[in-house]
């Protein structure tokens, strides 16, 4: 018994020794790593298997950077040249602090020429300049061998052997790619670490081949997709013991979603970290300031580690899991990897009645004190610059199945849209027309045309006008305006199922104008043989919202509820 204690003690030891002991983790690189899926994968299998693990993941690749300084002629049109890593190497070392770098260079520094003695040497004087500096400090560098160059995708684009000028690439690039992974290698012998992407993605591709001479990696054949990513995460896996399924996903039971989160964790911090550290690489968006992205990416951070400690399907608990709101327990939950709020009432009322907010929980918030009162429950899932998009009904569908189910509310919510609200609550609603009691909307957004869209009489709002095209899908604005699944356009299954609405308005809305959503919504309800008030505000605009005397509204709610 005592042998197998210590077996298992060890087997422990060895699993837990599989990671690195440095906690700031810096991966530099070109656009590759600049994209960050692997990055992202090996950063999400390490929450996975170590949820309570300390170590920082921090992302500084630079698209089209070098390690040699070089840059061909007319590189990007003539724009300018590809950055060179050492004239913001210092500033990365100082400002991040890093305790381990992984460096991945090589894919753009042959500048895509065939293999040259001078090209080699300015590749290897600037790894060899790397590493010395990042040692210097007193941390530890671990190099990675350049993914693979693939002439296939690109065929009609490559070029001979022999010319003076490449103005795209060499047909056998890869071979330059080859001896400079060749070299990278053969630095171990002085004691440099180094994990061989390169060879691994050779095999893995010429593998492919065998049974679809066409199969590709990388569309433009330099850039893998996901599953290319996979192939580069892997060295690191592999290094670290950690476990992801064929897809990438962490091999744990909430991976997706885990996944999922540190995806935007990371959109978070690559632009913010590029910014804070400085580069010369003109056409990258500047990131938040790094004190504001780190603030946000640190809820999507403690959401993802949640979620590694939970079961299947588990609403799991962010690590504030209860506090009060107005009195009232609030308890933080995660569902389908996104934060929910649930306010809970001292006595629920009978059948578990509950309101479902769209947007802006806790504003005007007078409706809700008074209905915890009765013995509703409150509800809000933040996923914010969703707009009730397709996506976001599909969000809250796992959301209403976990609080009907495991919490066992009403399967009829009440609805509550408060301005963009209104797109998450109506696309819900008619989407999921049996299970809504009533509807009440406060100077909804009924149309997206109206707003974010700015087509008719309200107000342009380009950045969500973006999110509208990018998450429905549209491929240009013409395809948008042409679009009739709007809440204005689908009022008939809310009509079929005698749903209840109220809006609340003011009739000097100049962002979200009444006539083109609400107005609208009360023509064609109405003719569809559907109920709706309209509380009407004159002279007021799209704020304030709400009513001074919220008993309208909540008595609207109260008689409605199911």
């Amino acid at each position: 018994m005592r042998l197998l204690t210590l077996a298992l003690c060890f087997l422990t030891l060895t699993l837990q020794a599989a990671l690195p002991p440095e906690k700031r983790i810096v991966f530099l690189g070109d656009s590759i790593t600049q994209g960050g899926v692997y990055v992202e994968i090996i950063e999400a299998a390490l929450i996975a298997q170590h949820p309570d693990s300390s170590k920082e993941i921090i992302p500084l690749g630079l698209s089209s950077e070098t390690v040699s300084g070089l840059s061909e002629d007319g590189h990007a049109g003539g724009k300018f040249p590809r950055p060179d890593l050492h004239e913001r190497l210092d500033r990365v070392l100082e400002k991040a602090k890093p305790n381990l770098v992984f460096a991945c260079y090589g894919m753009n520094d042959g500048i895509y020429y065939p293999l040259s003695p001078e090209r080699l040497k300015a590749y290897q004087d600037g790894m060899k300049k790397l590493h010395d500096k990042v040692v210097a400090t007193g941390a530890r560098i671990i190099h990675l061998t350049p993914p693979v160059f693939d002439p296939v995708p690109i065929k009609a684009r490559t070029l001979p052997a022999g010319l003076d000028k490449y103005p795209t690439p060499f047909e056998g690039y890869n071979q330059v790619l080859d001896a400079y992974s060749d070299w990278l290698l053969s630095m171990k012998k002085e004691g440099w670490e180094v994990l061989d992407i390169h060879g691994p993605f050779n095999a893995a591709l010429a593998e492919k081949r065998r049974a679809d001479p066409q199969f590709t990696y990388s569309k433009d054949g330099i850039h893998p997709g996901p599953e290319g990513h996979l192939i580069m995460a892997r060295a690191v896996l592999d290094a670290w013991d950690l476990k992801v399924t064929a897809d990438g996903k962490p091999d744990h039971v909430n991976g997706d979603a885990i996944l999922t989160a540190i995806k935007k964790k990371q959109g978070l911090l690559r632009p913010a970290w590029l910014s804070h550290v400085g580069h010369k690489r003109p056409g990258n968006a500047p990131g938040l300031p790094l004190p504001e992205a780190e603030s946000k990416a640190v809820v999507f951070d403690a959401e993802a580690r949640q979620l590694a400690k939970g079961k299947p399907g588990s609403a799991a608990a962010s690590p504030n899991q209860k506090s009060l709101w107005n009195g009232y327990e609030k308890r933080d939950l995660i569902v389908a990897g996104k934060p929910v709020t649930l306010v809970v009432p001292k006595a629920a009322a009978p059948g578990k009645p509950w309101v479902w907010h769209g947007e802006f929980f806790g504003h005007k918030p007078a409706p809700d004190i008074a209905l915890l009162g009765k013995g509703f429950h409150i509800a809000y899932m933040q996923i914010n610059d969703m707009l009730g998009s397709p996506p976001a009904v599909a969000l809250w569908n796992q959301c209403y199945e976990e609080l009907t189910t495991r919490h066992g509310l009403s399967r009829k919510p009440c609805l509550v849209g408060l301005s963009r609200g209104g797109l998450y609550c109506y696309n819900w609603a008619i989407a999921n027309p049996e299970k809504v009691s009533c509807i009440y909307a406060d100077a909804p957004v009924c149309d997206f045309k109206s707003w974010p869209g700015g087509k008719g009489q309200g107000k342009n709002d380009p950045k969500n006008w973006g999110f509208v095209l990018k998450l429905w899908g549209f491929k240009d604005d013409a395809e948008a305006l042409a679009y009739k699944g709007n809440p204005v356009d689908s009022l008939a299954p809310l009509a079929e199922q005698k749903v209840p609405l109220l809006h609340v308005f003011g009739d000097a809305d100049i962002v979200v104008p009444w006539e083109e959503n609400t107005g609208l919504i009360e023509t064609r309800y109405k003719a569809l043989g559907g109920s709706i008030t309209l509380i009407r505000k004159p002279g007021i605009g799209h704020h304030p919202h709400g009513l001074d005397d919220s008993t309208p509204i909540i008595e609207f709610i109260a008689r409605n509820a199911k």
